[in-house]
């Protein structure tokens, strides 16, 4: 009794179908591990965005959070987008970045809790939202770096890695290998999708070929 042509072709060509269920596996690891990359490369752009380039246009400064005073309004290891402002427009319940002693770095991130007039001058009253008094020292207008605009939780740890001075430097570096990255990855792709629509169409045509010689 002779064979089905259907039964007799997929004894006849197993290689041919190996090779295209081996062609279909690699379209798909190869289209996940490029919907991962961007996910990854799309973390690492806003990131930048929100805590470089966005601080630059309004006039801002980040700064990283090291403690957990003003849990959970802002959580340790995030980083905070401070706006320059007028010291005279702070006001009652703002949150905002302050030195700890006039012209030194060391700064810290709490909330207003009272602005108080002392001998004709102005003095702010600050807290931890996570403290239960307030700070021992009056903040001086000329102490206060900026009243935060926004802050991006986590990307503090990131950036404790990272010395203050070079930051800029990274992150315009990441910019271009993100941006020379995603033309990679388009040319890749088109490729990909060329080659493994000329192997498709070879295989057929040799399945094709086979068949018409039974």
């Amino acid at each position: 009794m002779a064979e089905a042509p259907s039964e007799r072709s997929r004894k006849e060509h197993p290689h041919a179908e190996a090779k295209a269920s081996r062609s279909t596996w690699r379209r798909s690891l190869s289209v996940g591990l490029q919907s991962l990359a961007w996910i990854v490369a799309g973390i690492f752009a806003l990131i930048i965005v929100l805590t470089v380039l966005v601080p630059r246009i309004i006039g801002a400064e980040p700064y990283t959070v090291v403690s957990g005073s003003m849990e959970p309004t802002i959580p340790t290891g995030s980083v905070v987008v401070s706006k320059k402002v007028s010291p005279g427009t702070v006001a009652f319940r703002d949150v905002v970045t302050y030195q700890l002693k006039s012209g030194e770095p060391l700064t810290v991130t709490h909330r207003v809790v009272g602005v108080d007039n002392i001998d004709g001058q102005t003095r702010f009253k600050t807290q931890g939202d996570a403290n239960t008094s307030p700070d021992p020292e009056p903040v001086r207008p000329e102490q206060i770096r900026g009243v935060v605009s926004y802050h991006v939780p986590l990307v503090g740890y990131l950036g404790q890695l990272v010395p203050m001075g070079a930051r800029e430097g990274i992150a315009t570096v990441l910019g271009i290998g993100l941006i020379a990255y995603a033309l990679i990855v388009l040319i890749s792709s088109a490729l990909g999708r060329k080659k493994n629509s000329a192997d498709t169409r070879d295989s057929d045509e040799t399945v094709q070929s086979k068949r018409g010689r039974h």
